[in-house]
């Protein structure tokens, strides 16, 4: 068999044998190494290959009261399903590691095939601990386990919930840096025109969240108004568009940011990554999307928001995520009005 009939053939390799013949492979990745027995594009061969071809992984048989088990008892909940697309999917991800990860690196076991109720503090921390060099995501299996411990404990399938008490991971104070007004003015003498550019003035006008700005377009313009419910937290915003942006918002395309290639990014991490990139070209160092989200949230604080109008704007729940803000805006006016009133030494 010459070479070049072989290659037509996807996935196939071949290992040579002592006495100058060959013998034959399906090698794909994800899928076990197949060896084809018989001549090269004889029936025997081509029907093991069309086997391999269309072969897909087994679905996994998670035995009732398996971890595994209960993940996926979650994950058909009512708690699981109320929760935004975006909050779903990043969950499955989360569990599904989790679920695949060895107990011992050195041993076969996985965590998914325990049962529940055999597992301990111990097993959780260890979860938790593989995280350790990034907490916020150690912290975020903690979370994702509470609620599943949770309801496994109220169905009786374990005899508690074995989360409680297990501390989280210290998380450095401030999160993600606060982008400041030099480090808008360097990207902006840097960016002029492009993607780039179009995402500094969405985000330094609106400090909209990743995943909308991946989304946004002129399909949620409304009476000139940016008008959209968040994809993480499913908030309706309805955000007034000033003439600066106005003039920059692209009108030819249905989704505002486009790649290079002119398509609309694939994932909120691509793009996330993408902003990340053009703050490091205009010499700002670990500032990201997030960065100028806070940044304007200081500034709207500074100038006098209240958290009820922060939320409106940012599209958040909860109060506590605008009172930082707040507080911060509060204090810097009490010790300026403190200075102002003190008597001169």
């Amino acid at each position: 068999m010459n070479a070049p009939v072989l290659f037509n053939l996807e996935h196939l390799t071949d290992r040579d044998n002592s006495d100058g013949t060959k013998r034959y492979y399906f090698r794909r990745r994800g899928q076990p190494l197949t060896r084809l027995h018989g001549e090269p594009l004889s029936l025997e061969f081509m029907r093991a290959y069309d086997a391999c071809l269309n072969w897909s992984a087994p679905a996994a048989e998670n035995t009732q009261g398996t971890f595994a088990w209960i993940c996926d008892q979650y994950m058909d909940s009512p708690v699981f399903k109320s929760k935004a697309k975006a909050t779903q999917d990043a969950r499955r991800r989360v569990i599904a590691t989790m679920v695949n990860e060895r107990l011992d690196p050195d041993q076969p076991e996985k965590f998914g095939s325990e049962k529940a109720k055999s597992l301990t503090s111990d097993h959780i921390e260890i979860l938790r601990d593989r995280k350790a060099d990034n907490p916020n995501a150690g912290n975020e299996r903690l979370k994702i386990l509470g609620q599943i411990f949770k309801l496994a404990k109220s169905k009786k399938w374990v005899p508690a919930n074995i989360i409680i008490g297990t501390e989280r991971l210290g998380v450095p104070k401030g999160g993600h840096r606060t982008a400041t007004d030099e480090d808008i003015a360097k990207y902006f003498a840097k960016h002029t025109s492009g993607p780039a550019w179009v995402a500094g003035m969405i985000l330094r006008h609106l400090g909209v969240r990743v995943s909308d700005l991946r989304i946004l377009g002129r399909q949620h313009v409304k009476k000139g108004r940016l008008t959209f419910e968040t994809v993480k937290t499913g908030v309706l915003c309805e955000l007034p568009i000033d003439p600066e942006l106005a003039a920059a918002l692209p009108r030819d395309n249905m989704t505002y940011l486009l790649s290079d290639a002119g398509k609309p990014f694939e994932s909120d991490k691509a793009l996330s990554q993408r902003v990340s990139k053009w703050f490091r070209q205009a010499g700002a160092t670990k500032i990201t999307a997030h960065s100028v989200r806070k940044w304007l949230a200081t500034k709207m604080a500074e100038d006098g928001s209240t958290e009820y109008q922060l939320m409106s704007w940012f599209g958040w729940k909860d109060p506590k995520e605008a009172r930082p803000y707040v507080q911060a805006a509060n204090r810097q006016k009490m010790a300026q009005q403190a200075y102002d009133k003190r008597t001169p030494v």
